[in-house]
C-alpha cells in the first residue's frame, strides 16, 4: 500500500515539474497562480504535523483507517493476481507459470 502512495507522489511531481521543461507550457502558465515555495512547504509541515496528531485527539479515527487500508490492501492483491493470470494467459507462448511451475492452458 505503501508502494501506491509513494508512487502517487512521485507520479504527482512529474506532472508539477513537466511544464517548466516545455517552454510552450509558458504561455499557459502565465495566467495561473504564483506558487510560493517557502509558504507552501510550511504549509505542508503543519498539515502533516496535525495528521499526526489526530491518533491522539480520535483514536477511533485511526482505527477505521487502518482497517480500511487492510481491507484495500487485501483487494488490491486480489486485483494484482486477477491482472497477472490475465496477462499470463494472453501473453504466455508455452512458457511454464511462474508462481504455479505449470504449463499455461492454451484453448
Amino acid at each position: 500500500m505503501w508502494f501506491l502512495i509513494k508512487g502517487s507522489f512521485w507520479f504527482s511531481l512529474v506532472l508539477i515539474a513537466l511544464p517548466f521543461l516545455d517552454t510552450n507550457s509558458r504561455e499557459a502558465l502565465d495566467d495561473a497562480p504564483p506558487l510560493e515555495v517557502g509558504q507552501s512547504m510550511a504549509a505542508a509541515v503543519e498539515a502533516f504535523a496535525d495528521i499526526r496528531q489526530i491518533c491522539v485527539r480520535k483514536p477511533d479515527i485511526c482505527e477505521t483507517g487502518s482497517e480500511t487500508f487492510a481491507a484495500l490492501g487485501v483487494r488490491a492483491k486480489e486485483g494484482a493476481r486477477i491482472a497477472y493470470q490475465f496477462l499470463d494467459t494472453k501473453f504466455a507462448d508455452g512458457e511454464t507459470d511462474l508462481v504455479t511451475g505449470s504449463l499455461p492452458v492454451t484453448n
